[in-house]
């Protein structure tokens, strides 16, 4: 085992150091530091004055002190992960400010945009405020006039025999072709047959409370029967199941949706589904409340309905949309069944003459 030197033979360790000037921070030697790092090891009551000596040191040489001093480091993935977290801080502070500008940015385009539309904001005159009334007031009419049609031909007509024209009545698809400007009672039949807005589209069976509302809303819709390749159609490419209770629809994406919504009236698949709405099953009418309306409204995007004014886009339907070919497609069915309805007659005429 080596020998240790006591404390009194390094007389160099307790001479009295030289006079240092103010403001000067005087640094201790290497051979001080390797002999003060010795005794404290060899000599445990002096680890309280090494520390102080080691501790002024590193504040003599900075934050960053060299390897070989002794003392406490901060390890480099200490400082990489401190470098790291300012670093994203500083993201954070930089992403904040560029989506403040840009909302700044809309807002001030946005209030540019109400400013010129203040500026320039056309008169309304009473003349076209009277038409307005007036147009309203005749629609009204008009509604009011095929509802009082409708209930005198119910009221001729036998109970058992309307109650037989509507289970023969086939399923109808009603499409909404009016916006807002309506009058009162016919904004209130549209409630009750769930089309809230333009566009709006619903599978229908008729029944003695919708039978007389569908006839009335005659001028302000879109009604017929589908065919049932055109209903297939619609149902594989727009169709919705709606779900009660959470309010929502999510579109019909496959067989196994239908089955997990519809299996217990024995509906698995699409075609199911159709020969039901086209056969008016028992369950018909527990089928349709599951089936979410349609929204035909075209895509605001596209050339055909940017170039409309405000007043057509809420008002009136598009010429060129999916609801006016649809239109298109139920008339010409309407017609091709009016005409086979009359060469079935014309047949059974010429079947019953005598030879």
């Amino acid at each position: 085992m080596p020998r240790l030197l006591p404390l009194p033979c390094v007389p160099h360790l307790l001479r009295s150091r030289p006079a240092v000037p103010p403001g000067v921070i005087p640094l201790p030697s290497p051979h001080t530091l390797f002999l003060s790092f010795s005794l404290v090891f060899c000599f445990p009551s002096c680890r309280g004055v090494q520390a102080a000596r080691v501790t002024f040191a590193a504040k003599a040489m900075g934050k960053n002190p060299p390897k070989w001093l002794p003392g406490e480091r901060v390890k480099e993935t200490i400082l990489l992960q401190r470098k790291s977290v300012e670093q994203l801080r500083a993201d954070r502070v930089l992403r904040r400010d560029k989506l403040q500008e840009r909302r700044d940015r809309h807002k001030a385009k946005l209030d540019a945009k109400r400013k010129r539309k203040l500026t320039t904001k056309k008169f309304i005159s009473a003349q076209t405020i009277l038409k307005h009334a007036q147009r309203k007031e005749g629609q009204g009419r008009i509604f009011r006039k095929i509802g009082e049609k409708v209930r005198g031909k119910r009221q001729r007509m036998a109970p058992d025999e309307y109650k037989k024209s509507l289970d023969e009545s086939r399923v109808v698809l009603i499409v909404r072709a009016r916006g807002r400007q309506i009058p009162p009672e016919v904004s209130a039949a549209l409630r009750r047959l769930g089309l809230m807005k333009l566009y709006a589209a619903r599978l229908l069976c008729l029944n003695p409370r919708t039978d007389p509302l569908v006839k009335q809303l005659g001028p302000f819709c879109i009604m017929g029967h589908p065919e049932p390749a055109q209903l297939e159609e619609l149902l594989r490419t727009r169709g919705s199941l709606w779900n009660e209770e959470t309010q929502t629809k999510r579109l019909i994406s496959g067989n196994l949706m239908l089955e997990q919504a519809l299996g217990q009236y024995n509906i698995l698949c699409i075609e199911d589904l159709c020969d039901a709405l086209v056969n008016k099953t028992e369950h018909v009418q527990a089928v349709l409340q599951h089936i979410a309306p349609f929204d035909f409204h075209p895509p605001r995007q596209l050339f055909m309905e940017r170039h409309r004014s405000v007043h057509q886009k809420l008002e009136m339907v598009n010429k060129d949309s999916f609801a006016a070919y649809l239109a298109q497609q139920l008339k010409g069915a309407a017609k091709r069944e009016k005409v086979a309805a009359a060469n079935k007659r014309k047949a059974a005429k010429a079947s019953s003459l005598p030879a």
